[in-house]
C-alpha cells in the first residue's frame, strides 16, 4: 500500500491516522473529530466562517401551539387512588355458611384422635438433676399461610351447623400443636418445647383477652450459670441453647423469637434484656441473667373489653371512661367464618387467621422512636392499630422476686386493630375483615435456639406462685382458667350459631333456606360456594330453579313445600325453637340415633 508523502494534502490511507493540516503545521485537539460519536451535522460555513443561526419563535408563539415545555405550568399531580375500607364492625356481622355441609359419617361423631408422637431426643438438666423426652408431631395442621386451624365434631344436636367446636387431647392448657413451627418439639404433656434449629417460637392454646393472668416458665436448658465467668455484661454463646419467654398476638410471627415485632413483649436470657419491635433494652441489674433452672414469672394486666371496643372504634375520652372499672361487661358478637373438612381421620375447621398490618410493621422496621404517623397511644387517630390500652401492663418476675414492669401501654388487638387475611394473598377479606372469633388476644408464648428448652405451668401447683394479688388490688387468675373459659365460649357460641341459622337459613334441615329453596348436593364444594360462599350457591340454586328452565319441575316441587309462617322457625314455633333442653342443645327434634359424645364432660 502507497503511502502519502509528507505534508500532502491527500488524505491518509490509514482510517486510524489523523488528518494533517494543510501547512503541515502540529494538530489541534479542535481539529479531531471523535470517530466513536454520532456526528451532528455540519453547519453551512458562510463567507465570514460563522454558522447560521436558526430562527427561533417567540415565546406567544410556542404557547399557542403548545411547545413550550420550560415555562409552562407543570401538568397537575393524579392522586393515589385508595381502596375504599367496606369492612363492617364485628357488632353488625352476621353467621356466614361457607359452603353446603354433606351429611356427616359415622366417624365424624368420636373424638379427634391424639397425635401421633415420634420420640426425637432427651434433655437432660444436671442443676434440676431430670431428664425430659421430646417428641415432633407427626402430619400436624401448622397455623399458616393465613389460615387457622381447629377440630370439629359432629354433633345431631346441631341439625343446621351440623358441626362444634372440639379439642385434641391432652385437655388442659397447654402449647398449641397447631400454632408452632414443624420444628418446634413438645414434651408428652406439651408443657415443655425445644429446638435444635434457629429461633422458632411456640404459642399456648389459651389467650388473655380483660383482666390478670400468671404462668411460670422454668428454663430446662440454656445459659448455664458460672461462678467464675466474668461479670462483664457481655452477651455469651451457651452450648445448651439460649431461650426468650413472653407473650405474643397471632400475627407475630412463629419462625422467629417473640420481641422480634410489634405483636411480641419478651425477655431474653442473656443479661435479663427485654425485647420488643427488636429493641433490646437493658431490663435485669447488672450482672444478672435467666440461667438453667431459673423459674419466671409472666403476670400480664388488660383492660376490660367494653374499654378496649371504645378505644379501637375511635370513641374513648380519658376523662369519662378512665380506665373501665366500673364499666359494665361487653357483650361480644362471635363470628368464625369456618369451612369443615376431613383430614386424615380427623374433622377440622378452617378460618381465616389474623395478619400484620403496615402501620405496625413500619413501625418496627422505623429507625426512629417518633414515627411520621404519630406515636402509639390510646388516642393516635392515624391508625386502629398504632393505639394502645391504657392499664395495660407485663410484670416479670424471677424466682418469685418481682424484677419490675418493663412493658405498659400495650398494643389494642380487638378488631379493627386486627385484621383477617385471605389465604392466598394475605390480603383483606373485604366486610368480614373485622370479625371477632373470640381467640383475639395476648398469648404466652415461648422462644428456642439451638436446643434450649422451656418448661411451662399455666396453673397450680406452681414452682413459685404468683403474688396474691397486683399492686391496685385486682385478683390475679391462673393462665389455665383460660382453658375452660375458652370451652364455656365455645360452647355458647355454637349453640348462638345454631340458633342463627335456624332464623336465616330455615327449615329443620341445613340444606333448606328459609324461602323454601332447597340447594343441590352438585353445589357443594363448587366453584361457585368457593368463590361466593352460601349467596354464590343460593343464586346457583335459585337460577336452576327459574320456571322457563330445566329445573321448572324443581321449583314447583319446592313451591309446594309449606313455608315458615311469622313466627315460626322451620316447623316449630319460636319459644319452642329457643327452648334449652337437658342436653345444653336447642330443643329440635332430630332423626338420629341418640349417641352423645363423651369427650371433656
Amino acid at each position: 500500500m502507497a503511502s502519502q508523502a509528507p505534508g500532502s494534502s491527500a488524505p491518509s490511507s490509514n482510517i486510524n491516522s489523523p488528518i494533517l493540516p494543510p501547512n503541515g503545521g502540529p494538530l489541534l485537539n479542535a481539529q479531531f473529530t471523535d470517530l466513536n460519536t454520532r456526528a451532528s451535522p455540519a453547519p453551512s460555513a458562510q463567507g465570514d466562517g460563522r454558522a447560521k443561526r436558526n430562527k427561533r419563535d417567540s415565546r406567544k408563539k410556542r404557547e399557542a401551539k403548545g411547545l413550550d415545555t420550560e415555562s409552562a405550568p407543570p401538568p397537575p399531580k393524579k392522586r393515589a387512588t385508595t381502596a375504599t375500607n367496606t369492612a363492617l364492625p364485628s357488632s353488625k356481622l352476621r353467621i356466614l355458611r361457607p359452603l353446603l355441609l354433606a351429611e356427616p359419617h359415622d366417624s365424624d361423631r368420636f373424638p379427634p384422635q391424639p397425635r401421633q408422637l415420634n420420640r426425637v431426643t432427651r434433655k437432660s438438666s444436671e442443676v434440676l438433676g431430670q431428664s425430659w423426652d421430646f417428641y415432633e408431631v407427626v402430619d400436624k395442621l401448622t397455623n399458616k399461610n393465613g389460615f387457622r386451624y381447629s377440630y370439629a365434631i359432629s354433633d345431631p344436636g346441631f341439625p343446621h351447623i351440623k358441626y362444634r367446636q372440639t379439642d385434641v387431647r391432652p385437655y388442659n392448657a397447654r402449647f398449641s400443636f397447631e400454632d408452632s413451627p414443624a420444628a418446634i418439639s413438645f414434651s408428652e404433656n406439651a408443657r415443655a418445647v425445644t429446638t435444635n434449629d434457629a429461633w422458632h417460637t411456640a404459642r399456648a392454646n389459651v389467650c388473655a383477652r380483660e383482666g390478670t393472668y400468671y404462668y411460670e416458665a422454668r428454663v430446662i436448658s440454656g445459659v448455664v450459670k458460672d461462678p467464675q465467668a466474668p461479670q462483664n455484661g457481655r452477651p455469651t454463646t451457651s452450648p445448651r441453647g439460649h431461650v426468650r419467654i413472653g407473650f405474643a398476638r397471632r400475627e407475630a410471627d412463629l419462625d422467629a423469637n417473640v420481641g422480634v415485632d410489634c405483636y411480641g413483649y419478651g425477655i431474653r436470657d442473656v443479661n435479663g434484656e427485654v425485647v420488643n419491635r427488636m429493641r433490646c433494652e437493658f431490663f435485669f441489674p447488672k450482672g444478672e441473667a435467666i440461667n438453667e433452672g431459673d423459674v419466671i414469672g409472666m403476670l400480664i394486666t388488660l383492660p376490660p373489653l367494653s374499654l378496649h371496643k371504645k378505644i379501637v372504634e375511635g370513641t374513648y375520652d380519658p376523662v369519662i371512661d378512665g380506665d373501665g372499672s366500673n364499666q359494665p361487661p361487653m357483650a361480644t358478637n362471635v363470628i368464625r367464618d369456618r369451612i369443615p373438612f376431613h383430614y386424615k381421620s380427623d374433622f377440622c375447621w378452617q378460618q381465616s387467621n389474623v395478619f400484620s398490618t403496615k402501620h405496625l410493621r413500619d413501625y418496627a422496621f422505623n429507625l426512629k422512636e417518633t414515627p411520621t404517623f404519630g406515636p402509639p397511644s390510646p388516642l393516635n387517630s392515624e391508625d386502629a392499630t398504632l393505639r394502645t390500652l391504657p392499664g395495660s401492663s407485663i410484670t416479670i418476675l424471677k424466682n418469685g422476686v418481682p424484677m419490675g414492669t418493663p412493658f405498659k401501654e400495650l398494643y389494642a388487638f380487638l378488631p379493627p386493630a386486627s385484621r383477617l387475611a385471605n389465604g392466598t394473598n394475605n390480603l383483606g377479606i373485604g366486610e368480614r375483615e373485622n370479625a371477632d372469633d373470640g381467640m383475639i388476644g395476648y398469648y404466652p408464648a415461648v422462644s428456642c435456639y439451638g436446643g434450649g428448652a422451656v418448661e411451662c405451668r399455666f396453673e397450680g401447683p406452681w414452682w413459685v406462685g404468683p403474688p396474691e394479688h397486683t399492686e391496685t388490688g385486682e385478683p390475679i387468675r391462673p393462665m389455665g382458667e383460660r382453658f375452660n373459659d375458652q370451652i364455656v365460649e365455645d360452647v355458647v357460641a355454637d349453640m348462638v350459631d345454631e340458633v342463627e341459622a335456624m332464623f336465616t337459613w330455615g327449615g329443620i334441615d341445613g340444606n333448606v333456606i328459609n324461602n323454601g329453596t332447597e340447594l343441590e348436593a352438585s353445589v357443594v364444594g363448587g366453584p361457585e360456594v368457593l368463590k361466593g360462599g352460601v349467596g354464590a350457591a343460593l343464586d346457583y340454586a335459585l337460577a336452576a330453579n327459574t320456571p322457563g328452565t330445566a329445573g321448572a319441575s324443581d321449583s314447583a316441587a319446592n313451591s309446594n313445600r309449606a313455608t315458615p309462617a311469622a313466627g315460626e322457625v322451620g316447623s316449630q314455633p319460636v319459644p319452642e325453637a329457643l327452648s334449652v333442653g337437658t342436653a345444653g342443645t336447642p330443643n329440635i327434634e332430630v332423626q338420629g340415633d341418640g349417641d352423645g359424645d363423651v369427650e371433656m364432660t
